[in-house]
């Protein structure tokens, strides 16, 4: 059985609602991971832009099944994310995997979450009253 590696760095992470665990049970956790790119806060969602060298963004990596990819695939697509080939740091190793990112056609991108961490920006920005 073929099985890809995800990188989930948004609502899907542990610990919100709609957690992986939750909403997709089958995913296996393989470990908090980091990617090159930069994280924006898009509203009620964040986007990845990838490539940003100097710049990681903080997020989970998921083992999934080649139906349960096609179930990501339909879940992210439906609000116009697109999944992408990325190298995913996992402790001291770097593996490929799939991340799915906004449609930059879609979405204009907003503010720069510097933490790279979108779980603890989304803490941040509730505490102050702010979306």
């Amino acid at each position: 059985m073929n099985t890809h590696l995800v990188f989930i760095y948004g609502s899907l992470r542990r610990g919100s609602a709609g957690a992986m665990a939750i909403r997709f049970p089958t995913a296996k956790f393989v470990g908090d991971a980091k990617v090159s790119g930069e994280l924006y806060d898009l509203g009620a969602y964040p986007g990845l832009v990838l490539g940003a060298a100097n710049s990681l963004v903080v997020g989970e990596a998921y083992e999934v099944d080649e139906e349960l990819l096609n179930e990501l695939d339909a879940f992210e697509t439906s609000s116009d994310y697109l999944r992408k080939p990325v190298e995913i740091f996992l402790d001291d190793q770097q593996k490929s995997g799939w991340v799915y990112g906004p449609d930059p056609e879609v979405y204009p991108l907003r503010t720069l979450i510097t933490s790279g961490d979108w779980i603890e920006y989304a803490k941040t920005s509730k505490d102050d009253g702010n979306e």
